[in-house]
């Protein structure tokens, strides 16, 4: 399949929403691990850091132990959804729907629906939280689209830089667009591996995405943003 490259945080703040991209993210808590919608960074958005949005967004859960093994988790049921289990590696696929831009500005709705569409998407959204690492949390998953890190990121400093590849269903995806904060920092190889520098401590938020063909009427391609998080406590 050609992987067309698009540049997040740009090419989704003029279709997606219309005004601002929004981010997936996740953040530990004293409960787990709760799933976040909005601005990760809400310094350089205006408006609410964190979106309220409808449990039923998130359409799957993949938790494993650090050695790779999958491991039960309780996912709650109100948002932000809070997921708590062994989760060494946290996976959450999301999506917002069919998108189609119209004259009269842009629809949460499928293009079959839409009055008059100059184009439209189906929107998915993904994150990876690692949590702990082990011999299982730098291997690929296989799910739809991921950023993999070459190495432990739990033990970067400021100033260190991250190996990461960006697969979809395992796959290298090459020449696609690689954010650290929103900010773009190049693009990713023939092997989808691009060199990531951390610029502070806390959350980290890495972002790549994707464009495809949709497959029927609904929409004219499918849009995949996925987001790799982790924190860096104590870290300058």
């Amino acid at each position: 399949m050609p992987w067309k490259r698009v540049l997040t945080g740009i090419f989704l703040v003029s279709v997606v929403t219309g005004a601002a991209a929004h981010d997936l993210w996740v953040e530990p808590s004293s409960d787990g691990l709760v799933v976040h919608y909005g601005h990760a960074d809400r310094v350089s958005h205006e408006g609410e850091r964190a979106i309220a949005y409808a449990p039923d967004m998130i359409k799957s859960v993949t938790c494993n132990d650090a050695a790779g093994h999958p491991s039960p988790a309780r996912i709650g049921s109100t948002s932000p959804v809070t997921i708590a289990g062994d989760c060494a590696v946290l996976y959450v696929l999301s999506s917002t729907g069919y998108w189609s831009k119209t004259p009269l500005g842009t629809k949460n709705l499928k293009k079959t629906d839409a009055k008059s569409p100059l184009s439209s998407w189906h929107s998915f959204e993904s994150v990876k939280q690692i949590s702990q690492w082990g011999a299982g949390a730098g291997k690929p998953l296989g799910v739809p689209l991921e950023i993999v890190p070459t190495s432990n990121p739990l033990v970067l400093r400021d100033g260190d830089k991250l190996g990461v590849r960006v697969l979809a269903n395992g796959r290298p995806v090459a020449n696609t667009a690689v954010t650290y904060d929103g900010k773009p920092r190049g693009e990713t190889d023939a092997d989808g591996a691009i060199n990531i520098r951390v610029k502070h401590g806390g959350l980290q938020l890495i972002q790549a995405s994707i464009r495809t063909p949709h497959v029927g009427p609904e929409a004219d391609e499918v849009v995949h943003t996925t987001s790799l998080t982790f924190t860096l406590a104590g870290r300058p």
